[in-house]
């Protein structure tokens, strides 16, 4: 019985490895790919975990070159085959590699699906043993793989004359990675279950197709008799019987007629539903035939940054809210839609950090609380209630009057502690810079000139009492230093502590007479 021969990419150019990948029909020819590196390095440390029977590599790679990698290669691993890919003007390295055991080689300018199989063939009749076996479901699978991602122009119905044989077709697919991330197990695990549905279900012909590690999907083609029972029937299956899951979400297209529609279909009527799973909270199936898909207008940012300028928060916050009302409604790309509110609560916060020393925080509250919600009705109020917060901070800082009332009234009551600028702004969210030119603009007079107004206006009705020494009364309005308040009290009121004393006394007596 023969087997597949597997083959190990070795080239550090994308377009190049892509090229390769695409140039022929693998498994029609027997062969599968097993992996890809783009260095000599890279692939010694998968070899022994892909164990590939052919390596195809490029000469001039970056860490380990071709030449040394083939050395290695051939003195670790003598019976894989090693191919060679070269352009011109690196015979010399060929020539090198060749000595080192390398099957053949190749000219990259010249390369072409049937020098490529000649060679790998050549080198299948230097494996012991090695059989190619050829699977007609890998070779239809790599067909409509190719057309969906523009490597073919065209696909040829009559291909597909020995495989499908009824008139109606539909897409049934997940996309497995943004609900599962790199959760292999799990994936397997759908694909067997998957497989086993159609395996007890032989009158749906089907063909398995997994789009850059990601979208997972089948071609069914079925009997139009079954058109009414097909959706119900595979609904039945995926909510009774494979998962347990309130994550699961999986697509399948409304009826089309002809294979060669099928790439229309996957990107106009597949593609657009497979990621909108936050739209679709308790539906693990959605079927696109009753489903329209709009395509949402953009957001005014132009009159937005004229509201954020002017200051009108509580206008361009409403825009904000409008706009995901109507972006949820036209079902807009979730990572889009999510990028966009962020990107927006962004520019409202860079508009308030001058005065607000914690605008990081509360990004940094906002964004985890955007990604983390998993739904649009979720979304809805999540959003709702971050406005709601920014909002109240923004009538907070922007109600100038009052934020300025209760800075006076803490420092007019707390005026014998110790005080500083900094201990300020941060008790009432103020940026230092910001507050302290704030304090200037409202009060005439900087924080610190202020502070002394207030100590000094203290210690002038103390003096007057007569009741305590002066040194106490430095104490009582604040002061740890004496001779610095002598200093201060002389400066603003023109004489020392104690001849403001004698003075007071002196006036009430007379006052007496």
């Amino acid at each position: 019985m023969g087997k597949y021969c597997k083959v190990l990419i070795v080239e550090d150019e994308f377009i190049m490895r892509q090229g390769i990948k695409h140039m022929i029909n693998w498994e029609s020819e027997g062969f599968t790919i097993v992996g890809e590196s783009t260095n000599g390095k890279e692939a010694l440390d998968i070899i022994e975990e892909v164990k590939p029977n052919i390596i195809i590599s490029d000469i001039v790679m970056p860490i380990l070159d071709g030449v040394d990698f083939s050395k290695i290669v051939q003195k670790k691993y003598p019976e894989i085959q090693i191919v060679i890919l070269s352009s011109y003007d690196k015979f010399e390295y060929v020539k090198n590699t060749l000595l080192s055991g390398a099957v053949d080689y190749v000219l990259k300018p010249t390369l072409t699906p049937s020098n490529l199989i000649l060679t790998l063939k050549k080198a299948v009749n230097r494996i012991p043993g090695m059989k190619l076996m050829k699977n007609d479901e890998e070779y239809y699978h790599s067909l409509i793989e190719k057309y969906i991602l523009g490597y073919e122009n065209v696909l040829n119905e009559k291909r597909f004359v020995n495989l499908f044989h009824h008139s109606c077709f539909r897409i049934l697919g997940i996309d497995i990675k943004s609900l599962h991330g790199k959760n292999e197990e799990w994936i397997q695990d759908t694909i067997g279950k998957l497989d086993e549905f159609f395996q007890c279900n032989k009158e749906y012909i089907n063909i398995k197709s997994l789009i850059n590690d990601r979208i997972l999907f089948y071609t069914i083609n079925y009997k139009l008799s079954d058109d009414k029972d097909i959706v119900n029937r595979i609904e039945k299956f995926i909510n009774n019987d494979i998962w347990n899951n309130d994550n699961i979400f999986f697509v399948i297209t409304e009826k089309f007629n002809n294979i060669s529609d099928i790439k229309n279909i996957y990107n106009d009527r597949f593609i657009p539903f497979v990621g909108q799973k936050f739209y679709y909270k308790n539906v693990p199936l959605l079927c696109t035939e009753n489903s329209i898909k709009e395509k949402s207008k953009k957001f005014d940012f132009d009159k937005f940054y004229n509201e954020i300028k002017i200051k009108d928060f509580e206008l361009a916050i409403t825009k904000i809210e409008n706009y995901i009302e109507y972006a949820i409604l036209t079902k807009m790309n979730e990572q889009k839609l999510k990028s966009l509110i962020k990107n927006l609560i962004y520019i409202i916060l860079v508009s308030i950090e001058e005065y607000r020393n914690n605008t990081d925080e509360l990004r940094d509250k906002y964004f985890n609380i955007i990604e983390e919600v998993l739904y649009s009705t979720d979304f809805t109020k999540a959003t709702e209630d971050i406005f709601k917060e920014l909002k109240m901070i923004l009538s907070d800082n922007f109600n100038e009057e009052d934020s300025i009332k209760n800075i006076i009234e803490y420092i007019n009551s707390n005026y014998a502690t110790y005080l500083d600028l900094g201990a300020i702004s941060q008790k009432f969210n103020f940026n230092y810079s910001y507050l302290s030119s704030y304090f200037s603009n409202h009060c005439k007079e900087g924080f610190s000139e202020y502070l002394n107004k207030i100590r000094v206006e203290k210690a002038c009705e103390l003096l007057k009492d007569n009741k305590h020494y002066v040194s106490e009364i430095s104490s009582m309005v604040g002061y740890s230093d004496h001779s610095y308040f002598c200093r201060v009290f002389k400066k603003i009121t023109g004489y020392t502590p104690s001849s403001y004393r004698r003075l007071k006394i002196l006036m009430e007596d007379k006052s007496d007479k």
